[in-house]
């Protein structure tokens, strides 16, 4: 984004009662942002939840803008100074799964380099203090995704924050640090050698200006961005009064998948993971496979493994499971589009792919969608 429009968004973002809701739903209507301010009310009125009260304030804003161009000529300066790069919500760079969520940020702030690769990341969470069992799960399940090449998302907390991320770079894999400070703050300040080490091989994000400093109602907030993210949440070790458990509630209103490991039923560290699963709000699982299989086709484009796929064998298959098989792909397919394709009745389709299910030659999708396996 040029700095002119850069500077204009930066305008809205200051104006009162305008928060991130309202600045996507006026950005869905008006992507210009100098545009907005040269708007007829009426025009502004027309878009949903907002009134002639609030037309007045934005078009009124303009009033300000001067007050308002010192304000980001100064966050310039520090984002210069710091080494710090922005991303709006305008932008193609923008983390593509965050914009999908309610309260999206307008603007973050980061060092490092994103990737369009986040879109299939994992986020890992959990206790400050986490127990042998904690830290070896941790480390496994994030070593796991990580040679698989599933980006990892945290927090840069101390535990299994840290754990996830040390893990994801020593596999040389792609993480984030989502930050409740400026991007530029170091938290916790024993980070520092952790905060350098993803900025080489990732990014440190924060929603938060430069030079914010972290505080407590931050750290909440910024957890909506970690599951945003990604597409599903591992909740690893968590008290039932556990920071993670907010970012597993965000999870879980974002329509994102929540996974938690399973721990001692006498242990208090594990409490908050072990209500998750037995409310039915969490998956259980073991090891990344199951985190993997749950995602098969999303990630198909990203997984390792797949480039070291195999042709499998398809002798055990008959003349029309054969047919069938040849014309699946990795991405879902309906069963209208196989019944077409292959010139079968929906019906005969559907008993074959039945049968190379068991064969364990395929899988059914929710919406009678079908995908080829390649194990």
């Amino acid at each position: 984004m040029d700095i002119k429009k850069l500077k204009y968004l930066f305008y809205i973002t200051r104006i009162p009662n305008l928060g991130n809701v309202r600045i996507k739903t006026l950005l869905n209507s008006f992507p210009d942002a100098e545009e907005i301010f040269n708007l007829p009310k009426s025009k502004i009125c027309r878009i949903d939840g907002f009134d002639n009260i609030l037309a007045e304030v934005i078009l009124s804003a303009d009033t300000r803008f001067e007050e308002y161009d010192e304000e980001f000529k100064v966050l310039m300066e520090k984002c210069e100074k710091g080494g710090m790069k922005i991303v709006t919500i305008c932008d193609e760079e923008y983390p593509e799964n965050l914009k999908k969520i309610y309260d999206s940020p307008i603007f973050l702030y980061y060092k490092g380099n994103l990737s369009e690769r986040d879109r299939y990341s994992i986020g890992i969470v959990g206790t400050r203090l986490p127990s042998e069992y904690g830290r070896a799960s941790c480390i496994t399940i994030a070593k796991e995704l990580s040679e698989s090449g599933i980006p990892i998302i945290s927090g840069m907390a101390k535990g299994i924050d840290s754990v996830a991320h040390k893990t994801a770079l020593t596999s040389g894999n792609l993480t984030y640090a989502i930050l409740g400070s400026g991007a530029d703050v170091v938290y916790p300040p024993e980070n520092k050698n952790l905060y350098e080490e993803i900025i080489e091989k990732g990014a440190v994000i924060s929603e938060y200006e430069p030079g914010t400093k972290p505080d407590k109602g931050n750290f909440p907030k910024r957890n909506r961005i970690v599951s945003g993210i990604s597409l599903g949440c591992i909740i690893v070790e968590s008290g039932n009064k556990g920071g993670s458990l907010i970012t597993a509630s965000f999870a879980l209103d974002q329509n994102r998948e929540v996974f938690a490991i399973p721990g001692q039923i006498n242990s208090r560290r594990s409490e908050g993971t072990n209500n998750l699963i037995k409310r039915g709000q969490a998956k259980l699982i073991m090891n990344a496979e199951d985190i993997l299989n749950e995602f098969e086709y999303q990630m198909s484009g990203i997984l390792k493994r797949e480039a070291e796929k195999t042709p499998p064998e398809v002798s055990d298959l008959n003349l029309f499971e054969k047919k069938i098989f040849d014309i699946l792909e990795d991405e879902p397919m309906h069963i209208d589009t196989i019944s077409e394709k292959s010139g079968l009745s929906i019906s005969d389709c559907l008993v074959n792919l039945l049968t190379m299910e068991f064969k364990n030659r395929i899988k059914q999708l929710p919406g009678k969608r079908f995908t080829k396996l390649w194990r």
